[in-house]
C-alpha cells in the first residue's frame, strides 16, 4: 500500500467550459500537489476524479473542504463525493455456504492487500465459523428463517451496531428485500456468475455444462431493488473447452467471481465509482 496520505474528490455535473480550471486551481491555492486527474465526457454531463497529497494541503478536514469548495458547487452544480483522510473504510461481509470470495477477501486484508476494516461476517449457515473467527473477526450465524421480517431485523441490527460503510454479499445466497436495501442507508455490493438468466436455479453450472458453454464469467454489481439489475462494476469471462467437466466449470467460475469481487470493493473504497443511469464510470 501507498504511504503517502492523499485525498481525492468525485465530481459530477453539467459540461461547462473552464470547470477543471477552477477546480485545479482551488486546489492549488491551498498548496495542493495534484498526484492524478481523469475525466469523462458523456451526453453533455462531466465526470471528474482528481487526486492530491495531503502533506502541504491547508485544508485539514472534511468540514472545512466542504465549506470552502461550496461556491465552486454551487456555481456549476456539482454533486459530490470526497475522501479526505486515510481512514480505512467498514465493510461489512455476508456469505452463505460457498467460502470462496469470503477467503479471498480476508486474504487480502491480512497481507495489507486491501485497505478495509471488516467488523463481522453474517452467514445463513455455519460451516465455515472456524474459518472466520482464525482472523479474529466477529461471526454471526443466522439461520434462514420462514418469516424473512425477523432475519432481516437481526442482519440490520447488526449492521446499524458496527456502523458499516459498505455491505459487500460475496456469495450470499438469499435475496434481500427492498425494506433492508432501503435500511441499511449505503452501497452493497453482489457477485454471482454471469449465466443469469440464462440459467437460473440451484445448479446452473450443471446446466451450463449439459448446453456445452464455451465462456465462463462472473459479475460484480451494485445491489437495487431490482433483482440483480443494479450498475455493473466488474465483469471477467475465461474461455472453456468441451474436455473440461461440471467440476472445471465450477473452479474457473469461482476464480472469476473472486477476481471481480476484489475490483468491485477496491475500485468502492478508493471512491473511483460514479454511478450514472444505471451504470458506473470506473476511474482508474
Amino acid at each position: 500500500m501507498e504511504s503517502t496520505k492523499k485525498a481525492n474528490l468525485l465530481i459530477s455535473c453539467k459540461d461547462t467550459p473552464g470547470i477543471v480550471k477552477t477546480i485545479t486551481g482551488f486546489l492549488l491555492s491551498h498548496n495542493a500537489n495534484i498526484a492524478n486527474l481523469e475525466q469523462h465526457i458523456e451526453n453533455d454531463l462531466f465526470f471528474m476524479r482528481i487526486e492530491w497529497e495531503l502533506d502541504n494541503f491547508t485544508i485539514k478536514n472534511r468540514q472545512e473542504f466542504l465549506s470552502k469548495f461550496s461556491y465552486i458547487q454551487k456555481q456549476y452544480d456539482i454533486t459530490l463525493t470526497l475522501a479526505l483522510c486515510n481512514k480505512k473504510i467498514k465493510v461489512g461481509l455476508l456469505f452463505s455456504r460457498e467460502p470462496h470470495c469470503l477467503i479471498d477477501i480476508l486474504s487480502r486484508v491480512e497481507i495489507h492487500e486491501l485497505n478495509i476494516e471488516i467488523p463481522f461476517v453474517i452467514s445463513n449457515f455455519n460451516d465455515w465459523r472456524s474459518i472466520v473467527e482464525k482472523f479474529n473477526i466477529p461471526f454471526y450465524y443466522i439461520p434462514t428463517k420462514k418469516n424473512s421480517v425477523e432475519h432481516e431485523k437481526e442482519i440490520l441490527n447488526i449492521v446499524q451496531k458496527y456502523d458499516t460503510d459498505l455491505l459487500a454479499l460475496a456469495r450470499y445466497m438469499k435475496i434481500l428485500s427492498q425494506d433492508l436495501i432501503k435500511n441499511v442507508n449505503q452501497k452493497i455490493i453482489n457477485v454471482h456468475h454471469s449465466f443469469l438468466p440464462s440459467f437460473i436455479g440451484a445448479n446452473p453450472y450443471d446446466e451450463a455444462y449439459k448446453r456445452g458453454v464455451k465462456l465462463i464469467g462472473a459479475t460484480s454489481h451494485y445491489v437495487t431493488e431490482e433483482l440483480d439489475q443494479g450498475p455493473i462494476i466488474e465483469q471477467s469471462i475465461q474461455r472453456v473447452k468441451h474436455i473440461y467437466d461440471t467440476t472445471n466449470l465450477k473452479l474457473i467460475g469461482r476464480s472469476c467471481e473472486k477476481e471481480v469481487f476484489y475490483f468491485a470493493i477496491k475500485k468502492h473504497i478508493e471512491n473511483k465509482i460514479i454511478t450514472f443511469n444505471n451504470k458506473t464510470i470506473i476511474f482508474e
